[in-house]
């Protein structure tokens, strides 16, 4: 199988990310999410007081998996330092919608959205971990 795929250029593109923190009692919590990828770093917007918005200010600790579910498969998994910092501004909300939803789309549901509390998921990988290849393979 070829490994031609980019890591940097795939990060990019607007994938669903999987979000996977741990609770206090070490309980796995894993949820899709929309992010950007800017400078070396994942920023994703959460609603204050979720389950992955306590996980985060408990240990600061995150694994996050974008795959890519047709052939070739795909994946990267990233191991994160994670914090959470004050909502996501106006603008990044916009473009954060834009990237999965295009123009009109991103207006659509930023109307609709509203203005709730939000908080935003800065993660700072330290290691990838990628995969590539085909599902049973020899």
């Amino acid at each position: 199988m070829s490994q031609s795929i980019d890591r940097e250029e795939f990060l990019k593109q607007p994938n669903i990310a999987v979000l996977a923190t741990a609770d206090r009692r070490g309980r796995p919590h894993a949820m899709p999410m929309w992010y950007l990828y800017e400078d070396g770093v994942f920023i994703m917007s959460t609603g204050l007081g979720s389950q992955k918005h306590r996980n985060i200010e408990h240990n600061g600790e995150a694994m996050v998996v974008f795959d890519q579910r047709t052939l070739p498969y795909y994946a990267v998994m990233a191991q994160c330092t994670a914090e959470v910092t004050p909502g996501v501004s106006p603008d990044m909300h916009r473009k954060l919608a834009t990237r999965y939803l295009g123009e009109e789309g991103a207006r659509k549901y930023l109307a609709r959205r509203g203005d709730g509390d939000s908080a935003t998921i800065r993660l700072k990988p330290r290691k990838f971990i990628e995969y590539h290849g085909i599902s049973g393979r020899s």
